[in-house]
Order: structure tokens, then C-alpha cells, then sequence
């Protein structure tokens, strides 16, 4: 059976709406969006999710991906992304200043958007996870994430490379000093290293409809658990909760809140 559906693309965009289903005050700092179908459609769903879009310009085409995916959930991308870098490089950045916690895409196609706001992030001396779902580590961000007050890492496998992702952590938390390094592995749940700590969290089972989104969703768990300083392994848990929730949920379904997770989770989890 062929279906269509419309969703959200972007991680960072997820990452909030999944915090602000569970409570936490989020600000959202994206690229621009158009006066155009996909761009109402990006505000209503964001505002569904109490988090406040981008304003919509009408002289501006809202950037869409086309995903293809089959029952196996192989997935082939298909982008057409313009403005997008030139308007992550001009995003107001103030609102930094007053965060408890910064979440970046560090992707290498927006490579100097990413530089300039881990330089205010690292100015402003806010705790940040720093997401790069499965790009490499670039010299240039390498360098400027160095003694980075408590950084986060995350990345992701593939499933089949699964055992592969303690070997990973340790790369990149050798590269970069990082607090955390944090490696998803899809249905093979999620490791995090410190300097001091290895933990790990199952992927919990669920009946899977689809895999969009499913680390961006992780990724909002994660933080939840820790910008309320909950132990690395609770808020891995709650991060798996998320992702897996994420997994079984139709793309327009609303978002798993803080009860639903933490059933999921119990009796390791307990809320804060």
C-alpha cells in the first residue's frame, strides 16, 4: 500500500516540540519559512505543539524534503533546500543568553551556521548537546567545541553496525573532551560514554509504523532528563521512551507527554 504523509523534517524543530509535550519551556531558532502550503502547515504544527515558528515570509519558499520509504524503513532523501543556509547564518541568536540548555544540529551542509552558535553558546556558558546525527566530525567544529563547558554529543549507527557504537563514543569523546558522548543505534537502543561512565538504554519495544524523526525525538527525552539533572541512565531511558513513542505514533498524532514516558519507563524513572 502507497500513502503519503505530510511531517516536520527538521531534527532540531522535533527536538523542541518533543521538550515542550513534556513541559519544558523551549525556544525554537530555525531557518525561515514561506506564506506557502508547507509553511502554514509547519506553524500549525508547531503551534499544536506549543512551540512558536518562524515568522512566515511571504517572498520566501519554504525548504521541504521528500522521503521515500518502504516497509523495511530504508529511506531515500530527495531535498530541495533554498535559503536555508544563508538564513540559519543570519538567526538572531540573543535569546542564548537566557537558555538552560542549547541544542544544535551540527550538520556539515550548515557548518558555519553551527560554528557561529557554538561561539555564543560557549560565550554565554550554556550546556549544550550538540546533535550530529551521523555527519562526521568536521576539523573546524572539533576545534571549537574544545573545553565547551559541559557538552553533550550525539550521533547515530545504522542498525546493522550496531556493536560498532562504543567504539564511536570513544572517538569522539577522545576528539573533543566532550561530558557525554551519546551513540543511537535504532532498534539496538543507545549507548553513553563519559570519561568515567559507559551506560546503556533498550530501544523499547513498540509496533513500529515508521522511523522519521525517531533520534530528533530521542534527542528531546534526553534533554528533558537532563536540564533537570536526572543521572545519564534516566535520561537515556526517557530519550529511548521518546524515540520508540515516536516510532509507533502516526506523524500528525500528538507527542508522547511526561506520564506516558515515564510508564514507559518505570520503575527506573521517577520525575524530578
Amino acid at each position: 500500500m502507497r500513502t503519503i504523509e505530510w511531517s516536520v523534517a527538521a531534527d532540531g524543530s522535533m527536538t523542541a516540540a518533543v521538550l515542550a509535550s513534556l513541559g519544558a519551556p523551549t525556544r525554537l531558532i530555525t531557518n525561515d519559512i514561506g506564506d506557502d502550503d508547507y509553511g502554514r502547515f509547519i506553524y500549525r504544527w508547531l503551534e499544536d505543539r506549543h512551540v512558536t515558528p518562524s515568522r512566515r515570509r511571504s517572498e520566501v519558499t519554504t525548504p521541504r524534503i521528500v522521503v521515500a520509504a518502504d516497509d523495511d524503513h530504508t529511506r531515500t532523501w530527495f531535498a530541495h533546500l533554498p535559503g536555508v543556509v544563508a538564513s540559519l547564518e543570519q538567526a538572531d541568536l540573543a535569546p542564548l543568553a537566557n537558555a538552560s540548555f542549547l541544542y544544535v544540529d551540527g550538520y556539515e551542509i550548515i557548518e558555519r551556521a553551527v560554528l557561529r552558535v557554538i561561539g555564543a553558546g560557549s560565550a554565554a556558558e550554556v550546556p549544550m548537546l550538540l546533535n550530529l546525527g551521523g555527519s562526521d566530525l568536521s576539523e573546524a567544529v572539533t576545534l571549537a567545541v574544545h573545553n565547551y563547558p559541559h557538552l553533550l554529543i550525539q550521533t547515530n549507527v545504522d542498525d546493522a553496525e550496531h556493536a560498532a557504537a562504543p567504539a564511536l563514543a570513544r572517538s569522539l569523546l577522545a576528539r573533543t573532551g566532550a561530558t557525554w558522548v551519546i551513540v543511537t543505534a535504532g532498534a539496538h537502543g543507545a549507548v553513553a560514554l563519559s570519561r568515567s561512565e559507559s551506560v546503556s538504554a533498550p530501544a523499547f519495544p513498540v509496533k513500529v509504523r515508521h522511523t522519521h524523526c525517531a533520534g530528533a525525538a530521542f534527542s528531546g527525552g534526553l534533554l528533558y532528563g537532563m536540564q533537570a539533572a536526572w543521572p545519564m541512565e534516566q535520561s537515556l531511558r526517557l530519550g529511548a521512551a521518546s524515540g520508540s513513542l515516536r516510532c509507533a505514533r502516526p506523524h500528525n498524532a500528538p507527542l508522547p507527554n511526561l506520564g506516558e514516558l515515564l510508564a514507559m519507563t518505570e520503575p527506573t524513572t521517577r520525575s524530578a
